[in-house]
Formats: structure tokens, C-alpha cells, sequence
């Protein structure tokens, strides 16, 4: 974590303690507490104090929002951790190697792939998922079968872990996207 965000996420969390402990006592009776609320709560300045301490935690909780819902989560990553250290590896790099993989094969066009990790105290799971486009006459059942090897041993090789599933999907390219592919 960097030293901004480190500070960024001290004075959220010190507004909304804060803002959590001034709603509580105002809102029910609990001795002196209360009462002393009250009085600075009838000043001005209390209410811009409060005001900006509110306004800050707002922010602050939707930025930390936010981050959660872009920031990559730990199964977008094969995680391998030694003595010397960690090595992240992407779900997007070993998309494209499947990718590579598959454009070396003349007959397919027009590929996608989906690399699904779990991960898992010690050891990952990698599943795949290829769809490819073919021309119809492709003797499909040798094509998938060398294309699920090929493709689990470069990710192999990759990775250093091994291939769980590898899932091929054909589709003719004439017949499903109505265009000419060269």
C-alpha cells in the first residue's frame, strides 16, 4: 500500500468514527456526554465542523467503494510465493497466450478466451475457455483435441502450474457472423 493511500484511509476512518460517535450520542440521552453535544451543536461552527467531517467520510467511502468494484480481485492472478518473494501472474497474460496459441493454428479465426483461477493454499486451479471461429469442413474432434493439448501444455510452460480444464467452443465463421474473413 503507498503512503498516500495509508493516509488517505487514516482520516476516513478517524471522520467516520467520528461522525458514527456525534450521531450516536446526539441521538440518545447518555449523561454529560449529551449535554455537552448539545451545546456545541447549537454553535455554528459545530455544524460546519460536522458538515465537513460528513462530506469527508462520504467521499472517502466512495472512493473505497469504487476501488473495490475495479480493482482486480485475487483470482485475477496465479500466485506463487517462495522464500525470495511473490510473482503475480495475470489472467490477461495467460489469456494471451492462449490467444497466441491458438492463431498458430491456420484453420481458426476470429478466437476468444476466458482464463479462469482459483486459487487455493498450495495450489491453483486454471480453467480455459476458447471459442474459435472455423470453416465449415474442419475436422473439429482432432482440431479440439490438439488445440485443448496445446494449448494446456503453453500455459503450463506459462505458468508453472497445471491446466485443470480447457473447454473449446466451434462456431462457423460464414454461417454466425455473416461476413468474409480473410
Amino acid at each position: 500500500m503507498k503512503r498516500w493511500q495509508k493516509w488517505v484511509q487514516v482520516i476516513f476512518a478517524i471522520a467516520t468514527l467520528l461522525v458514527i460517535f456525534c450521531s450516536y450520542f446526539l441521538l440518545f440521552n447518555y449523561g454529560k456526554v449529551t449535554t455537552r453535544l448539545r451545546g456545541y451543536f447549537g454553535q455554528e461552527w459545530f455544524f460546519y465542523f460536522l458538515t465537513v467531517v460528513a462530506i469527508l467520510g462520504a467521499l472517502m467511502a466512495l472512493y473505497i467503494f469504487i476501488q473495490a468494484l475495479v480493482l482486480p480481485t485475487i483470482n485475477n492472478y496465479v500466485i506463487d510465493k517462495d522464500d525470495s518473494g511473490e510473482m503475480l501472474i495475470t489472467s490477461k497474460a495467460m489469456e494471451n497466450n492462449v490467444l497466441t496459441t491458438v492463431s498458430r493454428y491456420p484453420g481458426i479465426k476470429n478466437s476468444s478466451a476466458v482464463v479462469k483461477i482459483n486459487n487455493r493454499k498450495n495450489s491453483h486451479r486454471i480453467n480455459t475457455k476458447v471459442t474459435c471461429g472455423v470453416y465449415e469442413g474442419e475436422d473439429l474432434n482432432s482440431l479440439g483435441n490438439r488445440l485443448k493439448e496445446d494449448v494446456a501444455n503453453h500455459l503450463e510452460t506459462f505458468t508453472g502450474y497445471s491446466v485443470n480444464k480447457v473447454d473449446v467452443k466451434f462456431y462457423d465463421i460464414k454461417k454466425d457472423s455473416n461476413k468474409r474473413v480473410v
